[in-house]
């Protein structure tokens, strides 16, 4: 296992230091990273779910995983509401002339979070799934082959979720990039002391 780990941390080590598969700007390469932790984390949970002992600590990680899918995405999330009121600011205040980027950074936002909520729901229900079939339950547990599926479904979820974020993370990028762009080109013409 822990060769597999090696493998998979040297990978992602090596895409997102070495290569140029990806725009290096801080909340993208934040993003992949938050990502990969979230999906690394997901399956090694999943897989080792197939061999733990219900009886060990490892409910616990089952836990652990599904509030740290919750906080991933309420972290990106949280980007999409700051990037918003960037671009509210930047009308307001600097006059940026595209009135409807704020309408494309609210209609981001709101596609990013249906995405990223209902991988939060899938990530959850494999957790109770998970301790409603721990045989530690008896009488009451539920069929174990729930909690593998439930689990399958919160991945492919959680990387569907990733997609759409990714995707919506980059328009935003756009949008900020020209305001920002924009921004300098109007301060080089007008110094900010006058």
């Amino acid at each position: 296992m822990s060769v597999l780990l090696h493998c998979v941390m040297d990978w992602l080590r090596r895409i997102l230091e070495v290569g140029n598969f990806y725009d290096r700007s801080d909340m993208k390469r934040f993003f992949i990273q938050l990502t990969n932790a979230n999906m690394l984390l997901l399956v090694i949970v999943t897989v080792w779910g197939h061999f733990a002992d219900p009886t060990t600590s490892f409910p616990v990680l089952v836990g652990f995983t599904a509030v740290f899918t919750a906080l991933v995405h309420s972290i990106i999330y949280t980007y999409f509401i700051a990037a918003g009121k960037f671009v509210e600011r930047a009308i307001e205040e600097h006059g940026y002339p595209k009135t409807d980027a704020v309408k494309v950074a609210k209609s981001n936002k709101m596609q990013s979070f249906r995405y990223g909520f209902m991988a939060i729901m899938f990530t959850m229900g494999a957790a109770f799934c998970y301790y409603w079939s721990s045989p530690v339950r008896q009488e009451t547990a539920i069929w174990a082959g729930w909690a593998a599926i439930a689990s399958y479904l919160a991945i492919l979820m959680n990387l569907y979720a990733a997609k759409i974020e990714w995707k919506y993370i980059v328009a935003n990028g756009v949008i900020t990039d020209d305001i920002l762009k924009t921004m300098i080109e109007v301060d080089a013409v007008i110094p900010s002391g006058e």
